[in-house]
């Protein structure tokens, strides 16, 4: 029997319609609800999909349009359907009543502080032009270009002249390790 026949049946409440829909689309709803629930699947959760997916096109029943096959409709709903029972059965994580703080705590606001006073003051000790570029740059925010037409620099020099200025500063403040070598406060 052509799908139009079944469809025009299916409105008229013909519960045997939709029986031979089910014959007819049930290992195929089944691939798409496989599909959409990843590898592995359990049985039981798409024999549900699909039966599910034939029991939201009986209540659909009236919508449906004779000369449309019900095939899309079929898999789209049957796609969705598995999408839902997959978020439906992921593991929610309970959120803890308290948070944890993730603020620096005075000991690494310490090492920071540090880290940042050595390097300014090797920055204050290079020789100019590099320690203009370095602080109108790196701590004043100003534009390279700017920086170095202000300096007398073409901006390949100024790029040149910073590449190796971080270079020379990284050298200064690792150890040996390659740990920051941090002096203590004075």
């Amino acid at each position: 029997m052509d799908e139009q026949a079944l469809i025009r049946r299916l409105k008229a409440d013909d519960r045997q319609a939709l029986a031979e829909l089910i014959d007819r689309y049930t290992h195929y709803l089944t691939a798409v609800a496989a599909r959409a629930m990843g590898p592995c699947p359990a049985r039981e959760d798409l024999e549900e999909v699909v039966s599910d997916a034939f029991l939201a096109l009986w209540r659909a029943r009236a919508q449906l349009e004779e000369d449309r096959s019900p095939r899309p409709w079929l898999a789209v709903t049957a796609r969705n359907l598995a999408y839902d029972r997959l978020r439906s059965s992921r593991p929610t994580q309970e959120i803890p009543p308290q948070l944890p703080d993730g603020r620096p705590g005075p000991e690494e606001l310490a090492q920071r502080q540090a880290l940042h006073s050595q390097l300014r003051r090797l920055v204050e000790e290079m020789e100019e032009p590099d320690r203009s570029l370095f602080l109108g740059y790196y701590y004043e925010e100003e534009p390279l270009y700017r920086a170095a037409s202000r300096l007398g620099l073409n901006l390949s020099t100024a790029k040149t002249r910073l590449a190796r200025g971080r270079k020379r500063l990284r050298q200064a403040m690792t150890g040996k390790g390659g740990e920051f070598d941090v002096e203590p406060h004075a």
